[in-house]
Protein backbone atom coordinates (compact mmCIF):
# COMPACT_ATOMS: atom_id res chain seq x y z
CA UNK A 1 0.00 0.00 0.00
CA UNK A 2 2.90 2.25 0.57
CA UNK A 3 4.63 1.80 -3.16
CA UNK A 4 1.29 2.86 -4.29
CA UNK A 5 0.75 6.10 -2.10
CA UNK A 6 4.31 6.63 -3.67
CA UNK A 7 3.95 6.31 -7.30
CA UNK A 8 0.47 7.98 -6.97
CA UNK A 9 2.40 10.77 -5.25
CA UNK A 10 5.21 11.16 -7.66
CA UNK A 11 2.44 10.67 -10.94
CA UNK A 12 0.66 13.59 -9.95
CA UNK A 13 3.35 15.98 -9.70
CA UNK A 14 4.76 15.05 -12.82
CA UNK A 15 0.89 15.17 -14.16
CA UNK A 16 0.61 18.61 -13.20
CA UNK A 17 4.02 19.52 -13.75
CA UNK A 18 3.39 18.77 -17.73
CA UNK A 19 0.20 20.25 -17.98
CA UNK A 20 1.96 23.79 -16.25
CA UNK A 21 4.52 23.61 -18.84
CA UNK A 22 2.26 22.96 -21.66
CA UNK A 23 0.29 25.93 -20.29
CA UNK A 24 3.65 27.97 -20.54
CA UNK A 25 3.99 27.74 -24.16
CA UNK A 26 0.58 28.52 -24.75
CA UNK A 27 -0.17 32.08 -25.79
CA UNK A 28 -3.32 33.17 -24.40
CA UNK A 29 -5.29 36.49 -23.80
CA UNK A 30 -7.00 36.38 -20.20
CA UNK A 31 -9.81 38.05 -19.77
CA UNK A 32 -10.82 39.49 -16.09
CA UNK A 33 -12.83 36.45 -14.67
CA UNK A 34 -15.71 38.18 -12.09
CA UNK A 35 -15.81 35.78 -9.14
CA UNK A 36 -19.84 35.78 -8.22
CA UNK A 37 -20.64 32.25 -6.88
CA UNK A 38 -18.21 29.30 -4.72
CA UNK A 39 -18.57 27.59 -8.44
CA UNK A 40 -16.34 30.39 -9.75
CA UNK A 41 -13.94 30.38 -6.99
CA UNK A 42 -12.91 26.59 -7.54
CA UNK A 43 -12.75 27.21 -11.43
CA UNK A 44 -10.76 30.04 -11.47
CA UNK A 45 -8.57 28.72 -8.72
CA UNK A 46 -4.70 28.90 -8.86
CA UNK A 47 -2.13 25.52 -8.85
CA UNK A 48 1.01 25.63 -7.22
CA UNK A 49 3.36 22.70 -7.19
CA UNK A 50 7.50 21.50 -7.17
CA UNK A 51 8.66 18.93 -8.93
CA UNK A 52 11.98 18.01 -6.97
CA UNK A 53 15.18 15.44 -7.34
CA UNK A 54 17.02 15.99 -4.52
CA UNK A 55 20.33 14.49 -3.33
CA UNK A 56 22.94 14.88 -0.71
CA UNK A 57 25.78 13.01 0.75
CA UNK A 58 28.02 13.61 3.74
CA UNK A 59 31.04 11.51 4.84
CA UNK A 60 30.81 12.25 8.09
CA UNK A 61 28.94 10.95 11.76
CA UNK A 62 28.89 15.11 12.51
CA UNK A 63 24.81 15.70 12.72
CA UNK A 64 24.07 19.15 13.15
CA UNK A 65 20.77 19.73 11.34
CA UNK A 66 19.06 16.83 12.61
CA UNK A 67 19.19 15.08 16.16
CA UNK A 68 21.26 12.50 15.86
CA UNK A 69 19.65 9.01 15.21
CA UNK A 70 21.56 6.79 18.60
CA UNK A 71 21.66 3.64 16.19
CA UNK A 72 23.55 5.42 13.45
CA UNK A 73 25.41 8.28 15.49
CA UNK A 74 28.77 6.86 14.73
CA UNK A 75 28.56 5.58 11.26
CA UNK A 76 30.61 7.22 8.67
CA UNK A 77 28.22 8.54 5.69
CA UNK A 78 24.78 10.12 5.96
CA UNK A 79 22.73 10.21 2.55
CA UNK A 80 19.27 10.34 1.03
CA UNK A 81 18.63 10.58 -2.80
CA UNK A 82 14.88 11.49 -3.26
CA UNK A 83 11.46 12.47 -5.27
CA UNK A 84 9.01 14.83 -4.46
CA UNK A 85 7.67 18.22 -3.71
CA UNK A 86 4.72 19.65 -3.16
CA UNK A 87 0.97 20.52 -5.18
CA UNK A 88 -1.34 22.86 -3.87
CA UNK A 89 -4.49 24.76 -4.84
CA UNK A 90 -5.91 28.14 -3.82
CA UNK A 91 -9.54 29.12 -4.66
CA UNK A 92 -10.20 32.57 -6.62
CA UNK A 93 -11.26 34.96 -3.84
CA UNK A 94 -14.80 35.44 -3.37
CA UNK A 95 -15.61 38.35 -1.29
CA UNK A 96 -12.42 38.70 -0.39
CA UNK A 97 -11.85 34.96 1.31
CA UNK A 98 -10.41 31.65 -0.48
CA UNK A 99 -9.37 28.26 0.76
CA UNK A 100 -6.31 26.11 0.24
CA UNK A 101 -4.33 23.16 0.43
CA UNK A 102 -0.77 21.65 -0.60
CA UNK A 103 -0.20 18.25 -0.32
CA UNK A 104 3.79 17.48 0.41
CA UNK A 105 5.85 14.62 -0.23
CA UNK A 106 9.20 13.02 -0.31
CA UNK A 107 10.06 9.06 -1.65
CA UNK A 108 13.37 7.15 -2.19
CA UNK A 109 14.88 7.11 -5.80
CA UNK A 110 17.87 5.44 -7.39
CA UNK A 111 20.65 5.73 -4.91
CA UNK A 112 21.67 4.35 -1.95
CA UNK A 113 18.81 5.19 1.30
CA UNK A 114 20.04 2.83 3.69
CA UNK A 115 18.54 2.61 7.22
CA UNK A 116 22.16 3.11 8.56
CA UNK A 117 22.79 6.66 6.40
CA UNK A 118 19.74 8.24 7.82
CA UNK A 119 19.81 11.95 9.78
CA UNK A 120 19.95 14.48 7.13
CA UNK A 121 16.05 14.90 7.38
CA UNK A 122 15.25 13.91 3.20
CA UNK A 123 12.98 11.23 4.02
CA UNK A 124 11.09 10.00 7.09
CA UNK A 125 13.19 9.10 9.73
CA UNK A 126 10.79 8.54 12.83
CA UNK A 127 10.38 4.83 12.01
CA UNK A 128 13.97 3.82 12.05
CA UNK A 129 14.86 3.95 8.34
CA UNK A 130 14.61 6.28 5.34
CA UNK A 131 11.30 6.25 4.04
CA UNK A 132 8.31 7.73 1.74
CA UNK A 133 6.26 10.43 3.61
CA UNK A 134 3.31 12.00 2.40
CA UNK A 135 1.18 15.08 4.26
CA UNK A 136 -1.18 17.57 4.29
CA UNK A 137 1.26 20.16 5.07
CA UNK A 138 -1.34 23.31 3.95
CA UNK A 139 -5.05 23.59 4.98
CA UNK A 140 -6.28 27.16 5.15
CA UNK A 141 -9.05 29.77 5.41
CA UNK A 142 -7.81 32.88 4.15
CA UNK A 143 -9.49 37.00 4.65
CA UNK A 144 -7.55 39.29 1.82
CA UNK A 145 -7.89 43.30 0.58
CA UNK A 146 -5.53 45.60 -0.27
CA UNK A 147 -5.05 46.35 3.61
CA UNK A 148 -5.41 42.76 5.73
CA UNK A 149 -4.48 39.63 5.26
CA UNK A 150 -5.70 37.00 7.66
CA UNK A 151 -5.26 33.31 7.40
CA UNK A 152 -6.26 30.73 9.58
CA UNK A 153 -5.35 27.23 9.68
CA UNK A 154 -1.95 24.81 8.37
CA UNK A 155 0.50 27.63 6.11
CA UNK A 156 3.77 27.84 5.06
CA UNK A 157 5.15 31.48 6.57
CA UNK A 158 7.99 32.45 4.69
CA UNK A 159 8.39 35.96 5.88
CA UNK A 160 8.91 35.71 9.65
CA UNK A 161 11.79 35.56 10.49
CA UNK A 162 12.50 32.73 12.69
CA UNK A 163 9.31 31.49 12.00
CA UNK A 164 10.13 30.52 8.18
CA UNK A 165 10.07 27.54 5.23
CA UNK A 166 14.69 26.43 5.38
CA UNK A 167 13.38 24.43 2.15
CA UNK A 168 16.75 23.20 1.73
CA UNK A 169 15.62 19.92 2.27
CA UNK A 170 12.21 18.10 -0.14
CA UNK A 171 9.81 20.13 1.35
CA UNK A 172 9.53 22.81 3.84
CA UNK A 173 8.72 23.83 7.45
CA UNK A 174 4.82 24.37 7.60
CA UNK A 175 3.32 25.66 10.57
CA UNK A 176 -0.26 25.57 11.70
CA UNK A 177 -1.99 28.78 13.60
CA UNK A 178 -3.32 32.08 12.68
CA UNK A 179 -1.48 34.57 10.81
CA UNK A 180 -2.60 38.48 10.36
CA UNK A 181 -0.79 41.42 8.46
CA UNK A 182 -1.47 44.73 8.14
CA UNK A 183 -0.18 47.63 5.52
CA UNK A 184 -2.51 50.15 6.21
CA UNK A 185 0.50 52.20 6.62
CA UNK A 186 3.01 53.12 3.88
CA UNK A 187 6.28 51.85 4.37
CA UNK A 188 5.38 49.81 7.09
CA UNK A 189 3.92 45.98 7.55
CA UNK A 190 2.71 44.70 11.26
CA UNK A 191 2.97 40.88 11.56
CA UNK A 192 1.19 38.91 14.16
CA UNK A 193 0.40 34.91 14.89
CA UNK A 194 -0.88 32.57 17.18
CA UNK A 195 1.48 29.67 16.01
CA UNK A 196 0.21 26.27 17.73
CA UNK A 197 2.31 23.53 15.67
CA UNK A 198 5.29 23.38 13.60
CA UNK A 199 5.57 20.53 10.90
CA UNK A 200 9.53 19.54 10.21
CA UNK A 201 10.50 19.67 6.58
CA UNK A 202 10.75 15.96 6.44
CA UNK A 203 7.61 15.10 9.40
CA UNK A 204 3.95 14.34 8.86
CA UNK A 205 2.90 15.71 12.33
CA UNK A 206 2.56 19.32 12.98
CA UNK A 207 4.33 18.98 16.80
CA UNK A 208 4.51 22.03 19.31
CA UNK A 209 6.96 24.46 19.70
CA UNK A 210 9.15 23.34 22.74
CA UNK A 211 9.24 19.93 20.93
CA UNK A 212 9.79 21.84 17.31
CA UNK A 213 12.53 23.42 19.09
CA UNK A 214 14.33 19.86 19.76
CA UNK A 215 14.58 20.52 23.74
CA UNK A 216 16.83 17.73 25.40
CA UNK A 217 18.08 17.19 28.62
CA UNK A 218 20.84 15.75 28.46
CA UNK A 219 22.37 13.56 31.25
CA UNK A 220 21.69 14.64 34.45
CA UNK A 221 24.75 15.99 36.80
CA UNK A 222 26.58 13.28 38.62
CA UNK A 223 25.07 10.38 36.76
CA UNK A 224 28.65 7.74 36.30
CA UNK A 225 26.60 5.74 33.76
CA UNK A 226 26.03 8.91 31.23
CA UNK A 227 28.91 9.75 28.60
CA UNK A 228 26.98 13.01 27.58
CA UNK A 229 26.57 16.71 29.26
CA UNK A 230 23.93 17.62 31.01
CA UNK A 231 22.00 20.32 28.38
CA UNK A 232 19.65 21.87 30.33
CA UNK A 233 20.73 23.99 33.11
CA UNK A 234 19.21 25.41 36.28
CA UNK A 235 15.98 23.97 37.87
CA UNK A 236 13.27 22.02 35.75
CA UNK A 237 10.23 19.68 35.93
CA UNK A 238 11.91 16.24 34.70
CA UNK A 239 8.44 14.23 34.45
CA UNK A 240 8.40 16.79 31.28
CA UNK A 241 11.00 14.92 29.83
CA UNK A 242 10.85 10.67 28.45
CA UNK A 243 13.38 8.44 29.04
CA UNK A 244 15.56 9.76 26.16
CA UNK A 245 15.89 13.35 27.63
CA UNK A 246 12.98 14.36 24.45
CA UNK A 247 10.69 16.94 25.85
CA UNK A 248 6.84 15.23 26.46
CA UNK A 249 5.20 17.62 28.58
CA UNK A 250 2.06 19.73 27.95
CA UNK A 251 1.59 21.25 24.13
CA UNK A 252 3.57 24.96 23.98
CA UNK A 253 2.29 27.63 21.93
CA UNK A 254 3.62 30.59 20.29
CA UNK A 255 2.23 34.33 20.26
CA UNK A 256 4.26 36.76 17.37
CA UNK A 257 4.25 39.98 16.68
CA UNK A 258 6.77 41.70 14.17
CA UNK A 259 6.78 45.15 12.69
CA UNK A 260 8.73 45.86 9.46
CA UNK A 261 9.55 49.37 8.39
CA UNK A 262 11.08 49.84 5.07
CA UNK A 263 11.90 53.31 3.20
CA UNK A 264 14.01 53.51 -0.01
CA UNK A 265 17.45 53.59 1.52
CA UNK A 266 16.76 52.33 4.98
CA UNK A 267 14.54 48.89 6.27
CA UNK A 268 13.80 48.39 10.19
CA UNK A 269 12.66 45.10 11.53
CA UNK A 270 11.35 44.05 15.47
CA UNK A 271 10.24 40.65 16.10
CA UNK A 272 8.80 39.08 19.55
CA UNK A 273 8.33 35.13 19.27
CA UNK A 274 7.10 34.00 23.13
CA UNK A 275 6.96 30.03 23.85
CA UNK A 276 4.49 29.85 26.35
CA UNK A 277 6.82 28.09 29.57
CA UNK A 278 9.70 28.09 27.59
CA UNK A 279 11.42 30.93 26.18
CA UNK A 280 10.94 34.66 24.66
CA UNK A 281 13.00 35.66 21.62
CA UNK A 282 13.22 39.28 20.99
CA UNK A 283 15.15 39.89 17.30
CA UNK A 284 16.18 43.33 16.14
CA UNK A 285 17.42 43.98 12.29
CA UNK A 286 18.10 46.69 10.15
CA UNK A 287 19.83 47.99 6.49
CA UNK A 288 20.61 51.20 5.20
CA UNK A 289 21.82 51.10 1.38
CA UNK A 290 23.75 53.69 -0.12
CA UNK A 291 24.89 53.91 -3.60
CA UNK A 292 28.47 55.64 -4.26
CA UNK A 293 28.02 56.18 -8.31
CA UNK A 294 25.45 54.25 -11.32
CA UNK A 295 27.53 51.15 -11.28
CA UNK A 296 28.07 50.31 -7.11
CA UNK A 297 25.21 50.32 -4.33
CA UNK A 298 26.35 49.29 -1.14
CA UNK A 299 24.94 48.37 2.06
CA UNK A 300 25.44 47.90 5.95
CA UNK A 301 23.44 45.60 7.86
CA UNK A 302 23.14 44.44 12.17
CA UNK A 303 21.24 42.33 13.71
CA UNK A 304 20.67 41.51 17.53
CA UNK A 305 18.35 38.87 19.10
CA UNK A 306 18.11 38.35 23.08
CA UNK A 307 16.59 34.73 24.29
CA UNK A 308 15.11 34.29 28.20
CA UNK A 309 12.97 31.90 29.45
CA UNK A 310 9.51 32.74 30.85
CA UNK A 311 7.09 31.17 32.58
CA UNK A 312 7.56 28.06 34.24
CA UNK A 313 10.41 27.41 32.36
CA UNK A 314 10.57 23.81 30.85
CA UNK A 315 13.78 23.73 29.67
CA UNK A 316 15.47 25.62 32.87
CA UNK A 317 17.15 28.74 32.42
CA UNK A 318 17.47 30.33 29.21
CA UNK A 319 19.70 33.61 29.00
CA UNK A 320 21.54 34.30 25.80
CA UNK A 321 21.88 36.77 23.10
CA UNK A 322 23.61 37.05 19.56
CA UNK A 323 24.38 39.95 17.49
CA UNK A 324 25.66 40.28 13.55
CA UNK A 325 27.14 42.81 11.69
CA UNK A 326 26.88 42.68 7.79
CA UNK A 327 28.96 44.75 4.87
CA UNK A 328 28.08 43.92 1.19
CA UNK A 329 28.51 45.56 -2.50
CA UNK A 330 26.90 44.82 -5.51
CA UNK A 331 27.55 46.09 -9.13
CA UNK A 332 25.39 46.75 -11.85
CA UNK A 333 26.37 43.73 -14.12
CA UNK A 334 25.98 41.07 -11.73
CA UNK A 335 28.60 40.97 -8.54
CA UNK A 336 28.21 40.61 -4.89
CA UNK A 337 30.64 40.83 -2.56
CA UNK A 338 30.05 40.67 1.48
CA UNK A 339 31.39 40.52 5.11
CA UNK A 340 29.98 39.19 7.92
CA UNK A 341 30.41 38.91 11.49
CA UNK A 342 28.15 36.69 14.35
CA UNK A 343 28.88 36.88 17.92
CA UNK A 344 26.88 34.18 20.16
CA UNK A 345 27.03 34.45 24.11
CA UNK A 346 28.79 31.97 26.37
CA UNK A 347 26.56 31.53 29.60
CA UNK A 348 27.04 27.98 31.46
CA UNK A 349 24.16 28.86 33.09
CA UNK A 350 21.89 28.78 30.47
CA UNK A 351 20.72 26.14 28.22
CA UNK A 352 23.36 24.42 26.38
CA UNK A 353 26.13 27.17 27.35
CA UNK A 354 23.67 29.95 25.93
CA UNK A 355 23.22 28.00 22.50
CA UNK A 356 20.42 29.96 20.68
CA UNK A 357 16.92 28.30 19.86
CA UNK A 358 16.95 28.35 15.72
CA UNK A 359 15.01 25.50 14.53
CA UNK A 360 11.55 26.75 14.25
CA UNK A 361 12.91 27.90 10.17
CA UNK A 362 16.09 29.48 8.91
CA UNK A 363 18.39 29.87 11.50
CA UNK A 364 18.87 34.31 11.07
CA UNK A 365 22.99 34.64 12.01
CA UNK A 366 24.48 36.19 9.11
CA UNK A 367 27.37 33.22 9.10
CA UNK A 368 24.42 30.55 9.00
CA UNK A 369 25.89 28.52 5.95
CA UNK A 370 25.34 25.46 4.56
CA UNK A 371 26.45 22.92 7.17
CA UNK A 372 27.36 25.39 10.23
CA UNK A 373 24.47 27.42 11.55
CA UNK A 374 26.86 29.95 14.20
CA UNK A 375 24.39 29.43 16.59
CA UNK A 376 26.30 27.29 19.17
CA UNK A 377 27.46 28.72 22.25
CA UNK A 378 30.28 31.51 22.12
CA UNK A 379 30.29 31.24 18.65
CA UNK A 380 32.31 33.75 17.21
CA UNK A 381 32.82 33.89 13.24
CA UNK A 382 33.87 35.72 10.15
CA UNK A 383 32.43 35.22 7.24
CA UNK A 384 33.40 36.38 2.88
CA UNK A 385 32.10 35.39 0.00
CA UNK A 386 31.37 36.34 -3.18
CA UNK A 387 28.57 36.12 -6.05
CA UNK A 388 28.66 36.24 -9.73
CA UNK A 389 25.32 36.29 -12.21
CA UNK A 390 27.90 34.98 -15.17
CA UNK A 391 24.72 36.12 -17.46
CA UNK A 392 24.80 39.25 -16.49
CA UNK A 393 28.63 39.71 -16.65
CA UNK A 394 28.18 38.21 -20.54
CA UNK A 395 30.26 35.12 -19.55
CA UNK A 396 27.51 31.92 -19.29
CA UNK A 397 24.05 32.78 -20.06
CA UNK A 398 21.60 31.12 -16.86
CA UNK A 399 24.26 31.05 -14.95
CA UNK A 400 25.26 32.27 -10.97
CA UNK A 401 27.84 30.85 -8.83
CA UNK A 402 28.97 31.97 -5.55
CA UNK A 403 32.17 31.42 -3.07
CA UNK A 404 31.90 31.49 0.66
CA UNK A 405 34.15 30.64 3.47
CA UNK A 406 33.39 31.12 7.36
CA UNK A 407 35.94 31.16 10.05
CA UNK A 408 34.38 29.48 13.63
CA UNK A 409 35.96 30.62 16.83
CA UNK A 410 34.44 28.04 19.40
CA UNK A 411 35.09 28.54 23.00
CA UNK A 412 37.98 25.77 23.81
CA UNK A 413 39.45 26.47 27.12
CA UNK A 414 39.59 22.71 28.41
CA UNK A 415 37.70 24.11 31.56
CA UNK A 416 34.56 24.97 30.01
CA UNK A 417 32.05 22.57 30.43
CA UNK A 418 30.44 23.83 26.74
CA UNK A 419 33.92 24.07 24.80
CA UNK A 420 33.67 22.93 21.44
CA UNK A 421 35.93 22.27 18.33
CA UNK A 422 37.09 25.31 16.32
CA UNK A 423 35.99 24.76 12.56
CA UNK A 424 36.03 26.72 8.95
CA UNK A 425 33.68 26.51 6.45
CA UNK A 426 34.21 26.46 2.61
CA UNK A 427 31.08 26.42 0.34
CA UNK A 428 30.66 26.60 -3.47
CA UNK A 429 26.89 26.97 -5.24
CA UNK A 430 25.85 27.03 -9.18
CA UNK A 431 22.71 27.37 -10.11
CA UNK A 432 21.48 26.82 -13.46
CA UNK A 433 17.66 28.00 -14.78
CA UNK A 434 16.13 27.29 -17.93
CA UNK A 435 13.93 30.51 -18.15
CA UNK A 436 15.83 32.69 -17.05
CA UNK A 437 19.25 34.44 -18.51
CA UNK A 438 20.34 36.66 -15.68
CA UNK A 439 18.92 38.24 -12.88
CA UNK A 440 18.35 35.66 -9.90
CA UNK A 441 20.32 34.53 -7.12
CA UNK A 442 20.88 31.17 -5.45
CA UNK A 443 17.78 30.87 -3.74
CA UNK A 444 15.95 33.13 -6.11
CA UNK A 445 12.04 31.52 -6.02
CA UNK A 446 11.23 31.57 -9.75
CA UNK A 447 8.75 29.43 -11.83
CA UNK A 448 10.15 26.84 -14.85
CA UNK A 449 13.10 24.60 -14.59
CA UNK A 450 16.62 25.16 -12.42
CA UNK A 451 19.40 22.98 -11.28
CA UNK A 452 21.56 23.80 -8.14
CA UNK A 453 24.85 22.02 -6.97
CA UNK A 454 26.12 23.31 -3.64
CA UNK A 455 29.48 21.66 -1.90
CA UNK A 456 30.50 22.36 1.56
CA UNK A 457 34.07 21.47 2.82
CA UNK A 458 34.13 21.69 6.69
CA UNK A 459 37.56 21.58 8.62
CA UNK A 460 37.55 20.62 12.47
CA UNK A 461 40.43 21.55 14.91
CA UNK A 462 42.03 18.53 16.38
CA UNK A 463 44.66 20.00 18.24
CA UNK A 464 43.24 19.27 21.97
CA UNK A 465 43.88 17.12 24.66
CA UNK A 466 40.65 15.03 24.94
CA UNK A 467 41.42 13.08 27.40
CA UNK A 468 41.92 16.29 29.70
CA UNK A 469 38.57 17.46 29.21
CA UNK A 470 37.06 14.13 29.94
CA UNK A 471 38.69 13.81 33.17
CA UNK A 472 37.89 17.30 34.35
CA UNK A 473 34.04 17.00 33.54
CA UNK A 474 33.40 13.11 33.20
CA UNK A 475 32.38 12.86 29.25
CA UNK A 476 33.19 13.86 25.92
CA UNK A 477 31.63 16.82 25.18
CA UNK A 478 34.29 18.97 23.26
CA UNK A 479 35.19 16.13 20.55
CA UNK A 480 32.77 15.36 18.05
CA UNK A 481 34.44 14.99 14.93
CA UNK A 482 37.85 13.50 13.71
CA UNK A 483 38.00 14.42 10.18
CA UNK A 484 37.31 16.86 7.99
CA UNK A 485 34.73 16.20 5.64
CA UNK A 486 32.48 17.41 2.74
CA UNK A 487 28.82 18.27 2.61
CA UNK A 488 27.49 17.90 -1.12
CA UNK A 489 24.04 18.17 -2.47
CA UNK A 490 21.98 18.56 -5.60
CA UNK A 491 18.80 20.09 -6.69
CA UNK A 492 16.62 19.53 -9.68
CA UNK A 493 13.52 21.62 -9.22
CA UNK A 494 10.54 22.18 -11.83
CA UNK A 495 8.25 24.74 -10.27
CA UNK A 496 4.52 25.74 -11.45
Amino acid sequence: MKKVYCISAIAALFILGAQAFAAENEVNIEEPVVIETVADAFKNGKVKGLLRYGGQHRDSNYHVLQDAPGDVAHEKVQAYSAIGGYLGYETAPLHNFSIGATFYTSNPFIGSNADDRKGLGGLYEADGGQDSYHVLGEAYLKYQNDEHRVVVGRQEMPDYRFISLSNIRMTPFTHEGATYENTSIEGLKINAAYITGQKDRNGIDFDDMVRSARVKTGCVTGDPSCSEKQIIRGDYDPSNFDASGNYAGDDKEMPMLGAVYSQDNFTAEAWNYYVNDFANTVYLYGKYNFNPSADWKFAVAAQYSNQQDVGDGVAGNVDTWFYGLKAEAASSNGMLFFLNYNEVSYNEESYDGGTIFVRWGTPQMFNSFQVQDSELAGTKSIGVGAQFDLGALGLLDSTVIRFRYADYDLPDDLHMIDARQDRTEATFDLRYSFTKTSGFGIFTQMDGLSIQFRIAYDSFENDYDYAAYKAIHGFDGLHSVTDDFVDARIYIDYVF
